[in-house]
């Protein structure tokens, strides 16, 4: 305020205020260095970069063609400029793909979520689990990969045409059986609704099919359909909710040779608030609830009830002075398992109930704007009224994550 007019003032502001995720703060004092001395092709290209990075692709792409227009442009000024143009070219594009892609290492204290005493209830009697059963620590690789498609349908609603393709596996360094792997498929348009009543309400009717695979061998495929909503509250809260039927069906294998007793139908529904506090922090909230039904076997009948909430905090890159922010995320989530009718082969007396608490803490370090360092701790304990389903499994996890 004391040098409005200083150039390296207002650039060091400009930078400062990136950093910090104050995007607004940066566009507003670039702007005004344009307005002092309008030859100065690296502060159009930052303003093309930020602008970017608030989805104002159409401005963007304004201030990244003047800057290319500079006759005194610097090479990598220029490289810059171009790289931002042609992602600006894709993502105006009617179809468009993007996706992430993970791959890390974790560590676990009890990887196959095993018991922690070999003391256990077996047709209502005490019963001695052998060793190997119990919970067990063990390393593994972690990898996922999202692919995303969207089709402008080119309609007054801005309605789109959304594909979300997940996978997901992990691979125990000595416990196999722990070993997961995930496929998941959503698909659906989604469109704005409620026009001139709401300033932002979607809506998304889905299909969702998927299969998983537990120790390599198949656990159960799924299929069914589900609702998707977003709403804008006001400028800073916003809410999704999410409601899905799955039909699931559990192939009988030498793994589980009665898997098939879980055959059924699962009903779920999720619900988050986020509310960004201030540039630096948001906090959000969710709520959720899930319904299991079998075919033929009620004790594998359950209601799940959770609740959750955490925060989000980003600050200024500490090590490396870059413009990117560094997030710290906090999240803790309480739920509740009711089964319908006791499981005779485990107490033929006493119906299973159980309470999960799950605590993660991630640190993410951006290397630019594609490429993401992440290390994170977590604490899953459940504890329940049958000592069988007990369990604590301490994590730790780091790895790398890539957006295309």
């Amino acid at each position: 305020m004391r040098k409005p007019a200083d150039l390296e003032v207002l650039f060091k502001f400009a930078t400062v205020a990136g950093q910090t995720g104050d995007l607004e703060g940066a566009v507003s004092a670039l702007e005004r260095m344009l307005l002092i001395d309008p030859n100065l092709p690296r502060v159009r290209l930052e303003l093309g970069v930020l602008y970017y990075r608030m989805g104002s692709y159409e401005m963007s792409r304004t201030y990244l063609d003047s800057a290319l227009k500079s006759p005194s442009l610097p090479a990598d000024v220029r490289s810059k400029a171009e790289q931002f143009l042609a992602e600006i070219e894709k993502r105006m594009s009617p179809s468009q793909f993007s996706g992430e892609v993970f791959l890390g290492f974790r560590y676990q204290s009890n990887a196959n979520l095993g018991p922690s005493t070999s003391s256990v209830r077996l047709f209502g009697d005490v019963a001695n689990l052998n060793q190997s059963a119990l919970g067990q620590a063990d390393w593994g690789v972690v990898s996922s990969t999202v692919f995303r498609h969207t089709y402008d349908l080119g309609l007054q609603d801005r309605s789109v045409m959304e594909t979300q393709l997940t996978a997901y596996a992990n691979r125990q360094f000595q416990l196999a059986a722990a070993n997961v792997s995930i496929l998941d498929l959503t698909t659906g348009p989604r469109f704005q609704a409620f026009q001139g009543i709401f300033e932002d309400v979607s809506i998304k009717p889905f299909f969702t099919g998927g299969y998983i695979w537990v120790n390599d061998t198949p656990f159960y495929g799924a299929f069914g359909a589900g609702l998707e909503t977003g709403v804008l509250l006001s400028d800073r809260l916003r809410n999704t909710s999410v409601f899905v039927w799955r039909r699931q069906v559990h192939p009988n294998t030498w793994y589980i040779p009665t898997n098939n007793q879980f055959d059924g139908v699962e009903y779920s529904g999720n619900t988050t608030f986020s509310f960004q506090l201030n540039n630096l922090v948001l906090l959000f909230a969710n709520g959720a609830t899930q319904r299991f039904e079998t075919d033929q076997t009620p004790w594998q009948n359950y209601q799940l009830w959770g609740i959750g909430g955490g925060m989000a905090f980003r600050f200024a890159d500490p090590l490396f002075k870059s413009e990117l922010p560094w997030t710290i995320t906090l999240s803790l989530n309480q739920q509740w398992w009711n089964y319908d009718a006791p499981d005779v082969t485990v107490d033929p007396t006493t119906a299973r109930q159980q309470m999960d608490t799950i605590l993660n803490l991630v640190l993410a370090v951006p290397f630019d704007e594609r490429t993401t360092f992440s290390v994170s701790g977590g604490r899953f304990s459940r504890v329940a009224n049958i000592v069988n389903y007990e369990f604590v499994n301490n994590s730790i996890m780091f790895g790398v994550n890539w957006r295309f």
